[in-house]
């Protein structure tokens, strides 16, 4: 549990000093908006998740500046009761151009378990899935304190099978050594 702490940590420090993954394409671009839910939000209490999918060229498991979206990237929103694991609600989107998705569920989930990950990468270049980044929790209820129906999942991903040669500058730049 302390190394996930560790990890956590270290992930908000580097994304405050790198800012946000960005295109391979065009690193300048402007934030682009999530795309429109991929269920629309029915009656009554419903969610919506947002997340980004990216592409590690590091294999370090977290975002740098030369990390990448993934676009058309199928995304699922998998929840599960606590005690039995049984699922109780499953829901599939995919990911725009930028790599991010948005995912509407209905109900309250306080009593489960929920997740969104990926298991297949449509990049050719980037086909591992990360151990660690492969899914991301998200709280699916309004009595934990948090406050509003939408969420934000962390970054999910995927690796490439060799690291960029770049990789070495820009870890030694955010003071990691020795990869």
């Amino acid at each position: 549990m302390a190394n996930c702490a560790a990890v956590l940590a270290l992930f908000f420090t580097i994304s405050s000093i790198i800012g946000p993954v960005t295109s391979r394409a065009d690193a300048t671009a402007s934030p682009k908006a999530a795309p429109a839910p991929s269920t629309p939000a029915p009656d009554g209490e419903s969610f919506l998740i947002q997340g980004k999918v990216y592409c590690d060229p590091c294999r370090i498991q977290f975002p740098t500046k030369i990390s990448y979206p993934v676009p058309n990237t199928k995304v699922i929103l998998e929840c599960r009761e606590r005690e039995s694991g049984k699922e109780t609600k499953k829901i599939e989107g995919t990911t725009d151009s930028n790599g991010m998705y948005s995912i509407t569920a209905s109900g309250d989930h306080e009593e489960e378990i929920c997740d969104v990950k990926v298991t297949k990468s449509p990049d050719q270049k980037c086909p591992e899935v990360m151990d660690d980044e492969s899914s991301a929790r998200v709280s699916l209820t309004d009595k934990n304190g948090v406050r509003g129906n939408t969420r934000q999942a962390n970054p999910i991903g995927f690796m490439v099978k060799e690291i960029d040669p770049r990789c070495k500058e820009i870890l030694e730049e955010i003071g990691i050594m020795g990869i």
